[in-house]
Parts: C-alpha cells; structure tokens; sequence
C-alpha cells in the first residue's frame, strides 16, 4: 500500500515546489513592476512639479519686465520712445498668457492651485492700473498727479503680485523635495518588500522541501478518506482487503467482513435534505469507528449509505459480537430516522462473513458474501446482524 502512494506523494510535492517557486517569481515580478510603475508616476509627477516651478518663474519674470517698462515709459518725456517701450510692454502679456495657461495644466496639488487663484485675483486688481497709465502715457490724456496716482496704486498691486508669486515658487520648491523624499521613501519601502517576499518564498520552498517525507503520511490520508463520514473511501476499502486476503493466505489466520446499511436511508435523504443526510453518515461512522479497538480494524464507506469494516484475524464469533455492539451503538445513538416502521431511530442492517483464505479462492468471495448476509438481514425485517461463515458453510 505505501508503494501505491509514492508516486502520488512525488508528484505532489514535486507540484507544491514547483508552486513555491511560481509564487515566488510572480510576486517577485509582481513587486518590480510595481516598482517600475511607481518609478514612472513618480517621475510624472516630478516633471509636472518642475514646470510648475519654471513656469511660474516665467511669469514672475514677465511681471517684472512689464515692471520695469511701465518705469521706462514714465522716466521717458520721449513719445518715440515710450511707444517702442510700450510694444515690448505689450509683448510681454502674450508670453505671460502662455505660461499661465502651462501652468494651470501642470499644478498638482490643491494647495498650490488654490494659491495660484489668489495670484490671478491681484493680477486681475493690478490690471486696470497698467491699462489706465499706458493709456495715459500713449495718449496723453490725463495730467501728470493723476499718472503718478496711477502708477503708485499699480506699483503697490504689482508688488503684491510679485510677493505671491514668490510664494508660489517657496510652495513649489517645497512640492518639489517632498515629492522626491516620497519618492525614495516608497522606493526602499517597495524594494524591502520586493527581497522580503523573496527571502520568505525560498524559506517556505526549502521548508516544502524538508517537509516531504512528514507530509507524506498526511497527503496520503487525505487521498484515501472520504470527504463526507471522515472513513476511509472505496479505493482504500478494496486495497486493504486484498492485503488482508494475502496476509490470511500466508498466515492461514481468519479474516472477518462485517457489511452495514442504513435502514430507510432514502426516506431520511428525502425528509431531512441532504445536509443532513451527510450529518447522518458521518456520526454513524464515528459510532462504528467508536467500536473499533484495534489497530488493524478498519472501516470504509463502501458507497452511498453503505459501510464495510474490515477485521483482520478475526474468528466468526468475534465478529459477531463486534456486529452486534455496532448496531446497537447505532440504535442508541437516538438519531431520529424517518420512517418509523421499524423502529424510531436509525437503525443499520448488518451482514457478516468470515473465513480463512486459500489460494484457489478470490477476496471477492468475501465481499459478496457479507453484502449478501447484509441483504437478508434487511429481508428479515432490518435492524439485526446476519453472519455467514464460509468455512463452515464450504
């Protein structure tokens, strides 16, 4: 039996490292592209954050200009020259215009943008000043108090345009280095996950690994159970009684089949549902497997609400006794059963079979004989044990 499972446990173990190692590598893979993504977000967000800053400077710059040429216009009695300085003052208003509009595209956070709305509110006070004193210095229509009354409020506006602007670039500057700490903060961050992730997969592939021959008992159980009565399943059931079949061959001991039906079980199936249908299942076979006192004992789901234990060197009388205990455990238990007519509680049909192997015989003897001393146990009413012992009846 434990060379029937060796390939399976190869093969599972074989398929859990080879899992190991495909989870190390997505995640692995997983964590740099993030990482890489990061990168090209982070870098995004740095270029934005520095044409935030050389936009704004631009305009700072235009502001000062138009400064500076609105006091060349003043300190000039020339109209030549205050009309040639006026085309440059007016130059000016189209490159402010593009770098305002950049800018607005570009500002990436709130704060900043709602400091930059404040900008624009003393630009657009400032603005009717300018157009007033050009107007007059051009034109030549108001008296020199009104122009220097003009130009001072403009000149305090102006300034206060300057004083915000230089705020805004303070702001940016700041943007800007918190946005690269952030940057390499969430870089170590991710790299330290990237190697954790790593360091952890090989730790769990070596422990996998290590683990093998410990887990190899415990895979085996889990392929030979069945998932519902917690018993062992057909496929174990039918392996076991040809090894026992051997050993009684060889050893010339008696080996003993005790079959089990639930009374009724389909009524129970359609009364109660299926859940607990397989409620019901499985605590009849902890109340069968709760009379098992030997090692060598075994009990298998045989199929649907069918049980088969096997009893190896076990003589006819023992296994009667063993029978007898089960169903009346089973009756005991008080599990409601949903037919009545024999009794108010789940009841079990046994059927037993003993003998003693020899080699012109096969174990499918053995099998047929307890399912059909199980059968005429249900015939003579259920609720009751039929033994056959095929010594005595060969």
């Amino acid at each position: 039996m434990k060379r029937f499972f060796v390939h399976d446990m190869e093969s599972l173990t074989g398929a859990g490292f080879a899992t190991v190692i495909l989870l190390t590598l997505l995640s692995v893979t997983v964590a740099l592209l993030r990482l890489d993504s990061w990168n090209e977000e982070v870098f995004d967000l740095v270029t934005r954050v520095s044409l935030e800053g050389e936009y704004t400077h631009t305009m700072r710059d235009v502001i000062r200009k138009r400064e500076v040429s609105i006091q060349r216009m003043l300190a000039s009695n020339d109209r030549f020259e205050r009309d040639e300085e006026y085309v440059r003052f007016t130059s000016y208003a189209a490159a402010y215009a593009e770098a305002r509009e950049k800018l607005e595209r570009e500002i990436t956070s709130p704060e900043i943008r709602e400091h930059y709305q404040r900008v624009q509110d003393a630009i657009n006070y400032t603005q009717p000043f300018h157009e007033q004193l050009t107007e007059a210095l051009i034109h030549g229509n108001m008296d020199a108090a009104e122009i220097r009354a003009i130009a001072a409020e403009g000149s305090r506006a102006q300034e206060k345009v300057v004083i915000l602007l230089d705020r805004l670039v303070t702001m940016q500057r700041e943007r800007h280095q918190q946005v690269i700490e952030d940057y390499h903060q969430t870089r170590r961050q991710i790299l330290f996950l990237t190697v954790l992730i790593y360091v952890v997969s090989v730790v769990i592939a070596v422990i996998v690994v290590r683990q093998s021959s410990k887990r190899y008992k415990y895979v085996s159980r889990l392929s030979i159970m069945d998932e519902i009565t917690g018993a062992y399943n057909r496929r174990y059931f039918d392996m076991v009684v040809e090894e026992e079949w051997k050993r009684s061959m060889r050893e010339y001991t008696p080996v003993s089949l005790v079959m089990v039906d639930l009374d009724f079980f389909k009524d129970y199936n359609e009364k109660f549902g299926q859940q607990m249908a397989d409620v019901c299942l499985y605590s009849v076979s902890k109340i069968i497997s709760g009379q098992l006192k030997r090692a060598a004992d075994l009990i298998a789901r045989y199929g649907g609400e069918e049980f088969a234990v096997v009893l190896p060197n076990t003589n006819a009388e023992n296994a009667r006794l063993l029978a007898e205990r089960i169903r009346r455990s089973v009756e005991e238990a008080r599990i409601q059963s949903a037919n009545d007519s024999v009794s108010p509680w789940v009841t079990i049909s046994v059927g037993v079979a003993t003998t003693t192997a020899e080699f012109n015989q096969s174990s499918s003897v053995l099998i047929k004989t307890a399912d059909q001393a199980m059968y005429k146990s249900k015939q003579s009413g259920r609720n009751r044990v039929t033994d056959v012992n095929l010594a005595e009846v060969t």
